[in-house]
Parts: structure tokens; sequence; C-alpha cells
């Protein structure tokens, strides 16, 4: 017990300050933004509140990275959104809401506990670069309602809300547009001034004040309030209402918000990886994250995610343990509790507005142009997943991307790099194109072979392999130190292969041998074929191996050419 109280006292002096410092600056950002990210996914901005809190705590204490603020984001609303366009017109849709939050907490949850943290990494950048940036110009067209003040159709797709709106034209609120338009001028403002400052608190605190003074409603103003404020703005436990025989429609949806959850999460711990030194696992993280939806769908939370702008904040404002992330959730609790009535006063329009200025920064312009410049495959799969995820339902856009991820790695890494190593003049290896061998055309060929040997890539080996063997040398050398898989689709080719050129009275060497792919030789029977003193495996000094695979080549030369 001393030595717990003495860890105590040690953190109060310590890093306490500094954590509830970068808590409540969390919290003053976050209030906002969350009853914003809540009207974007059809739910009461409360809704948002109270996501703000549990997963904000559950996510801290279960999660891998210290750093990270767990809520609603943007995106992950809209997916929410888009996903349940369907059940929007049903008057229990807060509750598919909340049956939605745990389903894709579930699917978090497995897919931490699968380990299947690392398959993150398969996920292309040009793809989230498209999603996001197609997400920031749904999300704010889909705030097109609050901002001109008039009702619009529930809609994800970017053309139907652009003509509901040319219909509607005539409706247009002048004083709305005038509180949304000064709204987004301040928060832009007080950013310029000082970017520190709660620009969005501050504006949706005085919006609502101006709103309670001069009564906007009578003049068409729509508040928070006509949402209707649930009767008691506190956290409860709550088993969503929904029937089991709905729970299956809600798998695909579940998985898609999952999948892109995690998606932005992995995306901004890697970020900030980069700016604290510190290496989160993946699966540890997907495991905090899908308790933290999975908890929260059972306290009035919507889906939640890793926040990339309270994350940021958080590291910036000088957090020193999770506990930071856990104090944030803590000051919105006391907010709610304080100043819960008064959150009805707040227009429509504001809220619309922070969520302008927020989703804004989904479209990195200098992203996309690094996207763009890269290369061709980048440009195009960017270019897809933007185009795909304004014209389809979101969570097909979401799949879609992850398939062209896949289909990218795959074409990627089923590309074998072949070299030919040969001597100069003065005995030194130097590194040739394939190509010269058939001007070349040496003895004693010395071929480096690049990549992985699975199934995709052994057919393009097996190709240029045989144009050498068309050069007829008399010992073929393949050196694998930078192979490590061999497939078994790899070990038939091979196999294939060396019983060719044996056939063809060329001599099969291999050098730079790991010990797996000696394993996998092994027990395929390729030692035997090939006589395990023609194969020289790989040692921490470089070209070893292939040194002495070539005295070996020199030494078979030699004996071909004895008269027998």
């Amino acid at each position: 017990m001393p030595t717990v109280l003495k860890q105590i006292q040690r953190y109060y002096k310590g890093k306490f300050r500094a954590d509830l410092t970068a808590g409540l600056t969390i919290g003053m950002v976050g209030i906002p933004q969350s009853m914003a990210y809540a009207v974007i996914a059809g739910v009461n901005p409360v809704y948002g509140l109270f996501t703000a809190i549990i997963p904000a705590i559950i996510g801290a204490l279960f999660g891998s990275s210290p750093f990270l603020v767990t809520g609603p984001t943007n995106p992950t609303a809209l997916v929410t959104a888009s996903v349940l366009l369907g059940y929007v017109d049903r008057g229990n849709y807060l509750e598919f809401v909340l049956a939605l939050s745990i389903l894709a907490g579930l699917f978090k949850l497995l897919f931490g506990l699968l380990k299947l943290g690392s398959l993150t990494r398969y996920l292309s950048n040009s793809v989230l670069v498209g999603f996001l940036s197609a997400a920031g110009v749904l999300i704010i067209a889909g705030q097109v309602g609050n901002l001109f003040g008039v009702t619009l159709p529930r809609s994800s797709n970017l053309w139907t809300i652009l003509v509901n709106l040319i219909r509607n034209f005539s409706n247009i609120n002048g004083l709305t547009l005038t509180v949304s338009v000064v709204s987004i001028a301040m928060m832009l403002l007080l950013r310029r001034l000082n970017p520190k400052l709660p620009a969005g608190l501050i504006t949706v605190i005085l919006a609502g004040l101006a709103a309670y003074l001069t009564g906007f409603t009578e003049r068409g103003v729509q508040l928070v309030d006509a949402f209707g404020l649930p009767e008691s703005i506190q956290l409860s436990f709550h088993i969503p209402a929904i029937a089991w025989s709905e729970i299956p429609a809600l798998l695909v949806p579940g998985a898609a918000v999952a999948l892109f959850g995690l998606m932005e999460t992995v995306s901004i711990t890697k970020t900030m990886s980069q700016m604290t030194g510190d290496r989160p696992d993946p699966s540890r993280e997907m495991v905090g994250q899908g308790l933290a939806s999975l908890t929260g769908g059972f306290f009035h939370c919507m889906p939640s995610s890793g926040s990339p702008s309270r994350t940021v904040i958080n590291v910036v404002s000088g957090a020193k343990t999770r506990l930071s992330a856990v104090y944030s959730g803590l000051s919105v609790l006391v907010f709610i509790l304080a100043a819960s009535r008064l959150i009805g006063y707040i227009p429509m329009a504001a809220l619309g507005a922070v969520v302008v200025v927020s989703s804004a920064g989904l479209i990195n312009l200098k992203l996309i142009q690094m996207t763009w410049q890269s290369r061709i495959q980048s440009r195009v799969v960017m270019s897809l997943t933007f185009i795909f995820a304004l014209i389809l339902p979101l969570e097909y856009a979401i799949f879609i991307g992850v398939l062209a991820s896949l289909l990218i790695f795959l074409g990627e890494s089923s590309q074998i790099n072949l070299s030919y190593i040969s001597e100069d003049s003065d005995g030194r290896f130097i590194e040739l194109p394939v190509e010269s061998i058939k001007y070349q055309k040496p003895q004693i060929i010395i071929i480096n072979v690049e990549g992985d040997l699975y199934f995709a890539a052994v057919e393009g080996l097996q190709d240029e392999l045989e144009k050498i063997l068309e050069t007829h040398p008399k010992v073929l050398i393949l050196r694998f130190r930078r192979t490590h898989l061999l497939a078994s689709t790899g070990v038939v080719a091979l196999n294939q292969f060396i019983r060719t050129a044996q056939k063809s009275g060329i001599h099969i060497l291999f050098c730079g041998i790991h010990e797996k792919i000696l394993e996998t030789l092994d027990s395929a029977g390729i030692v035997n074929t090939i006589g395990a003193t023609n194969i020289f495996t790989a040692d921490d000094h470089l070209l070893s191996s292939t040194l002495q695979a070539l005295e070996k080549a020199k030494s078979l030369l030699h004996a071909d050419e004895q008269p027998s």
C-alpha cells in the first residue's frame, strides 16, 4: 500500500496538472464537436455528449496509446447516418444507433482478440485520403438544411442533397443563414487570433445566449430544443429496444462502421507515434476501441472512434498519461450536470457551423496533392474511392476501398525483382539488369531474387528464370537473401525449375538461404533434389554465402571441363 500511495503522490506532483489541463482543454473543444457530430448521425446532440464521456474513459483505460482520445467523430457519425438511412423514419431510430454502436464494438473487440491489428498496415493511405475527402464534402453538404434554415429529406448522396436544396431555395430563412455565416466567421477568427482558444465552445455559447435574449425561435431559427431533449439528461444503463430479428440486417453496417473506425484510429495513432515516440499495439487498440463502443451502446452512446482532432489537442496540450482522456470525459459529465438545460437554447445553425469548420479539415489539400503526385496507382485508388463515396452508400465505398487496398498489395507484392550479379575486372561484385545476360552469356550466372515466393508471384518468376536458361549457362546460382516467404506454389515451381535445369545439364545452387526457407526446402524434398552441398545459408556477413556458392560453381565448372 505505501508503494501505491507513493506512486499516486509522484503522479500528483509530476503529471496530474498537465493531464488535467489537457483533459479540460479536450473537453472544451469536444463539447460543441460532440453535439454537432450527433446531429450528423441524426440523433439529439445530448447523445453526442454522452459519447464523449463513456467511450473516452473506457478507450483510455483499455487501449494501447496513452494519448488517443476516443469519442464521436465526424466520419464515423457520417457512416452511422449513411448505413442507417433506411431507419430514419422509424420512431425508434435512436435504438438502432445504439444497437449499431454495440455491434461495431463487438466487431472491433473480435478483431483485437484475434490479433488482426497488423492487417491494418495493408490499408492504403490513398483509400483513406479519398474517403476522408469525400466524407468532408458529404458532411458539409449534409448541414445545408441547418445552415440555411430549411427542412430537407435525409440523404447521403451529394447530388440528392443539392437538388433538394435548390427545390427549397425559396424557403431559406435569412436569420438562420446570418447565424450560420456569423458563427463560421467567429470560429475562423478566434482560431486565427489564438489557436488555443475553444473557438467552437465560445461560438455556441454566444449563439445560445443571443437566442435566449432575442427570441430567435419566433423568427424561424431552429434551436436544439426542437429536437426534443430527453426528460432526464443523465447517463443511465439502457438495452436498445429492438427485436432480435432486426439484428442480422445490422451486421454488415456494424462491420462497416467498425472497419472504418479502426482505419481512422490506426491512422491517427500512427501519426501520433511520430510526434511522441510511442509505439501503439494495433490489436490492443482494437480491444480498447471495441470495449469503448460496446459499453457506450448500453449508455445511450452513438458509435465512437479515435478522434484525430482531440488526440492532437491532447498531445499539444502537454498530456503525460492516458488519464488526460479520462479527465476529458469527466469534464463533459460535469458540463452536462451543470448546464444541461441550457443546451436547448443553442441554434442548430451554430452547431452546423461547428460541423462545417471541423469537417473542412478532412479535405487535406496538401495530402491530396502528395497522393496525386506520388504514382498512378495511388492517384487512381484515391480518385475512385472519392467518387464511390459520393455516389454509393458509404458502407459500400468502405468495402470497395479496402478491396482496392488488398488488390494493390497483392499486385505490388507479386512483383519479383531479379538482378544479375557479376564481377568487374577488379573482382568486385556489381549489380546489372537481367537483360545484360543475353549479351554476355556467362557460364556462371548469379541471380539476386527480391520478393516473397507465393502464388501471385510465382508465374512471373518462372517466366524470367526460363529466359535465363535459354542463355545456356553451366551453373546458375539463385541468391535468396531478400526472400523470407516460400509458399507451397513457390515450392512446386522451384522443384519443377530445378528438374528442367538439371535435364539440360545446368547445375543449380542456392545461396543466402534463411533458416525458415531452408526448413521449407528440406520438408519439400528440394534439398535432396538439389543436393545439400549446393545450398549455402545466410549469415551475418553480407555476400559470404554468395562467395561460397561462387567457389562451388567454379569447382563444378572445372570438373565439367575435365575429360571423362
